[in-house]
């Protein structure tokens, strides 16, 4: 019977010590790719790319633009990014700071800030967070859905 309790005891101990593991290396393989697609979409913005920054996104990807529209699939985010190129939007960084996994995905709080001309065409810097969705699929990971948080700006 004590020969049983310990296989038991034994089995259980590494049932949870597992499902610790694969917690923490889901978190790990997230955090690496919200890092990763956070440095292509810095990358791709200094490019002024909009078929790669489109490219980022799954493909019914949403972005909630920092002036409010709505913006839904990759062709209507490559628009986006055309005319937002075209302001002289410039400098962007995006700074992870914590992941949550979710199912095939997740979600991730980050900082930002971007250089934006101002009604006078000077250069100002805009800060904010965002909250970042991620689907994985065959093809990869994918922004699901980018809503940024702006605070009220003189600037605007």
């Amino acid at each position: 019977m004590r020969k049983l309790t310990y296989i038991i005891a034994v089995c259980t101990a590494v049932i949870v010590s597992t499902s610790a593991f694969a917690a923490d290396s889901d978190q790990t393989e997230l955090m690496a790719a919200a890092v990763e697609l956070g440095h292509q979409y810095d990358a791709n913005y200094a490019a002024k790319n909009p078929d790669a920054m489109a490219a980022l996104y799954a493909k019914d990807g949403i972005l909630v633009s920092p002036s409010g529209p709505v913006v839904k699939g990759r062709n209507a985010l490559h628009d986006y990014y055309v005319k937002r190129f075209a302001s002289g939007a410039q400098d962007h960084v995006i700074i992870v700071k914590e992941v949550h996994v979710k199912g095939n995905g997740g979600y991730a709080v980050a900082e930002f800030s971007v250089n934006l001309p101002g009604k006078a065409g000077v250069l100002h810097i805009e800060r904010g967070n965002l909250v970042a969705i991620y689907q994985h699929d065959p093809a990869g990971w994918h922004l699901s859905l980018v809503e940024p948080s702006v605070p009220a700006s003189k600037h605007s």
